[in-house]
Parts: C-alpha cells; structure tokens; sequence
C-alpha cells in the first residue's frame, strides 16, 4: 500500500489510470446526479486541497468520504453542497498557495471563506481549480485569458496554454488545470504536452522552475477535474 493517494476521475484514459497505479493507491472519483455530467466524476468539484487542510463538500459520494476516514486523512466539511448550476458546482474550486488564495469574488463556500488569512485575488473565472493550476506561489498555467490577465496585473508569471485539443466530453475542449496534479515536485499530466499547440514553451516554463513532468500517456490531455494527491 502506497502512503499517498492518487485521486482522479473514473473515467480518465485507462493508460492514465494505470501508470498512477504503478505509483500510487488510486481511488476513482465519480458520483452520480449531484451535478452535471461532464465533471460528475471531478474531484475538484467537491475538493478544495489548501496548503494544509482539506475542506469536502456535505454531499460528497460516500465511496470518498469512507476513503478519508479508513486512511485517517484529515479533513473537514463546508457548508455548500454542490448541484448543477454554476453557482453551486464551484464553491470548492478555488487555489491557494503560500501566499495568495485565488477564487471568483462570490462563488465560495464559507467554511473556506473563513479559513482564509492571506492575500484573495478575485478572478473572473469560477471554475479556477479547473481553469489553472499553481506550480508554486509565483508561477501559474492556465488556459483562462481573463485569469491570464488579473494574474499578470498582480505581477506574477503566467503561461497561457490553448486547451483547444484538451478532452472534455461532450465538450469541444477542456481546461488545462483539470489535467494536472503536483506531488513532491513532480508534476503529472494526463496525456502529452506534445499534443498542446504550445506544448514545447510549457514545458520549457516548468522545466525552468525545477520541476519533473511525468506525463501519464502519449495521448491528448484529458480533463479529469485535477489530479489529487492525499
């Protein structure tokens, strides 16, 4: 048994989900009518990861909750469940690194509201886990132009990444964020970044913060609403 756990949508690649497997204890997010199908099976729908806690949604599925609870994983629920709307599929899907906690102005559940002591940068995306994804408190990707330009404004660097070849079915194309996860300064992806139109300059610009990129199969990106490592 694995001392960390891989969480990832049950529908990702079976490639992907293999090759986490030789790695990690992995457990396959999916729920059904909670919220809409296409991130039913998203752990970043119902997960917000801090820097040191772990804050779930009320109504997250059982097969997770008895998974947290039988590996002692720390953790506390908020006050949001989630649905199919907007406003209620993305009160827990928010970033936040050492510094910074990055959300829509509005969208977030109060529980982690409250837990906040740092620096809220207000982004015009509510779906931010989904949108980008933190390689460490200065540097971020994301395939959002509006979180591209609040980003830089505050003076941090940012890699805009066309999602247009990202999986996301039935949608014509994903959200780079939902297609990687971080663990110990590895940064796993859910397909090759040679298949991104501007896949060599990423992996230039996370290659130059020191960090290893293990992609997971030579296919496309598929958006599995994060990877999370426990």
């Amino acid at each position: 048994m694995s001392s960390v756990i891989a969480i990832i949508d049950s529908r990702a690649p079976l490639p992907v989900i293999e090759n986490l497997q030789n790695q990690f204890d992995v457990f396959l997010f999916h729920s059904e009518q909670i919220t809409y199908e296409a991130i039913s099976c998203h752990p970043d729908i119902f997960l917000f990861q801090g820097c040191n806690r772990l804050i779930v949604a009320p109504n997250t599925p059982p097969e997770c909750l008895s998974l947290l609870h039988d590996r002692n994983i720390t953790f506390s629920f908020g006050k949001s469940h989630i649905g199919k709307r907007v406003d209620n599929s993305t009160s827990y899907n928010c970033i936040e690194t050492e510094s910074h906690f990055f959300h829509k102005q509005g969208f977030t559940d109060h529980t982690i509201l409250n837990s906040i002591s740092k620096l809220v940068v207000d982004l015009p995306q509510a779906y931010t886990r989904c949108s980008m994804f933190a390689l460490n408190q200065h540097d971020f990707i994301t395939s959002d132009k509006g979180i591209e330009k609040i980003l830089i404004q505050q003076g941090f660097n940012c890699f805009y990444c066309k999602p247009t070849s990202i999986l996301l079915p039935p949608y014509k194309y994903g959200f780079i964020g939902g297609c990687i996860g971080m663990v110990n300064n590895r940064l796993y992806i859910t397909g090759s970044l040679d298949t991104l139109e501007d896949g060599k300059t990423l992996r230039n610009f996370i290659e130059s913060r020191d960090i290893i990129i293990e992609e997971l199969y030579n296919g496309n990106l598929y958006d599995a609403g994060g990877l999370f490592f426990l």
